[in-house]
């Protein structure tokens, strides 16, 4: 016979079928504001363990970062690990939330925390390299991307993180064949393309570099990125009037875009 106090616990305690559902709603991060909703129950219910509080301020943390709440996000990351200081998924997402903001050495700080309790976090290293291009600590950041495609040769982000700080470091030869991995992996990606194209660029190989500005705008024509590294081939080659009509292009695609406005201008022609 179940007695009064088991019989009551039944309604306070989270092994109960409706705090079930509460946790699976709280997990469910791909529906941000049911998951902070049901998050939310669970935090000021005060009837679950620290443990599993954790890891509702964790999930809604997520949530919160996933609209764009980063403010929001990293404060409910900083209270799950003041309840659980070794959540390294925790200090990976703050890190995240922190580089949203545009504060790359907080990022740096907690992916390193993270790589502390899971010296094996591919992703970490992949994210803290992009961290550290930001803060422009070139050799680290390709340090940090080698070790991540080290653990996972699978990792476009790596190789194209990489060949960033090659380039911005002048190795424009290891640039190119980290891009040109990373395109191998994502082939419809126009970005990698354009990055790409610079990197010829600077090495005055402009067949190339027009070979990947068009490939670039043959993926997204309305990429004005793409159609500036073509003016500026044009440009280079004497092709005034094609650059032009390029640089018109991009401001067409995006009128507020000041580099197409100042090449423009550079060629004498009002935007």
């Amino acid at each position: 016979m179940r007695t009064p106090t088991a019989f009551a616990l039944m309604f306070v305690s989270c092994s109960f079928l409706g705090c079930e559902d509460q946790r699976g709603d709280c997990a469910n991060v791909g529906d941000p504001d049911r998951a902070i909703r049901a998050c939310t129950a669970i935090i000021s219910g005060g009837r679950d363990t620290k443990h599993n509080v954790a890891i509702a301020l964790y999930n809604r943390g997520i949530a919160h970062s996933a609209k764009g709440n980063y403010d929001n996000g990293i404060m409910d990351l900083t209270r799950s690990l003041a309840l659980n200081p070794n959540y390294a998924k925790a200090h990976y997402h703050r890190a995240l939330a922190h580089f949203s903001k545009g504060d790359a050495e907080a990022a740096i700080t907690d992916y390193t925390e993270t790589l502390r309790l899971r010296p094996k976090d591919s992703l970490a290293y992949s994210r803290r390299a992009a961290a550290l291009l930001q803060k422009g600590q070139h050799d680290s950041a390709a340090a940090d991307a080698t070790e991540a495609i080290r653990l996972n040769s699978q990792d476009d982000f790596a190789y194209a993180t990489r060949a960033a700080a090659n380039y911005f470091a002048g190795r424009y030869d290891r640039a190119i064949a980290d891009l040109t991995e990373a395109i191998r992996m994502t082939p419809h990606d126009a970005k990698r393309y354009v990055a790409r194209g610079w990197a010829h660029y600077r090495k005055f190989s402009m067949a190339a570099a027009f070979a990947d500005a068009d490939q670039a705008i043959a993926l997204n024509p309305n990429d004005p990125a793409s159609r500036e590294l073509r003016a500026s081939i044009h440009e280079r080659l004497g092709r005034k009037d094609a650059a032009i009509a390029d640089l018109r292009a991009a401001l067409l695609a995006d009128p507020s875009r000041q580099e197409s406005r100042n090449a423009l201008q550079r060629l004498g022609v009002q935007p």
